[in-house]
């Protein structure tokens, strides 16, 4: 009898014991871990952040002599940290706001790809449409081609979907 319950108390210790081996020990913090997030993909967002807040001493940080600008929609390419920064303070001059909404970002290696929605609230004398204020919500792709070392943009290509744009000034 003695020996019965003797055994009746090890077996938990025993299977206890043999779990151990196959269930993975649990973190000790009470955080949950986050996923890591590649570092291609965070570069990207600080980028389109930084594009979006109109933060220009951040943005020719990200930009270089070779660095090129290029909106293929609009058939447009800026080559050069000045003429791109240039280019966007003569845009951002009718913005009053701007942001992007990403439904998804991916990336092989240093190229990243962001899809998703620009949305613009803009003067309407860019538009032919002054004293107006103008909302756009514009999809589009995004590919940035990233130096990684330098942390800094070599290529920044759109491609918009300038027709849904249209539409909406139409009825604006």
């Amino acid at each position: 009898m003695v020996f019965g319950i003797v055994l009746v108390l090890l077996l938990p210790l025993t299977a206890q014991a043999a779990g151990a081996d196959i269930v993975p020990d649990e973190p000790q913090s009470d955080e949950a871990a986050e996923p890591q997030v590649p570092e291609a993909i965070r570069l990207a967002r600080e980028y389109i952040q930084a594009l979006t807040e109109r933060n220009y001493n951040t943005l020719n940080r990200f930009y270089s002599r070779e660095t090129e600008f290029e909106d293929k929609t609009a058939g447009k390419k800026v080559n050069g940290a000045t003429d791109i920064l240039t280019f966007l303070r003569r845009i951002h001059v009718y913005t009053l706001a701007y942001s992007f909404e990403p439904d998804h970002i991916f990336h092989s290696g240093s190229l990243v790809v962001l899809i998703g929605t620009y949305r613009y609230r803009s003067r309407g004398d860019l538009f032919g449409k002054p004293g107006q204020t103008i909302e756009l919500t514009i999809p589009g792709v995004t590919t940035l081609e990233l130096d990684m070392e330098e942390k800094r943009i070599k290529k920044h290509l759109d491609l918009l979907d300038y027709d849904a744009m249209r539409d909406q000034l139409a009825s604006q």
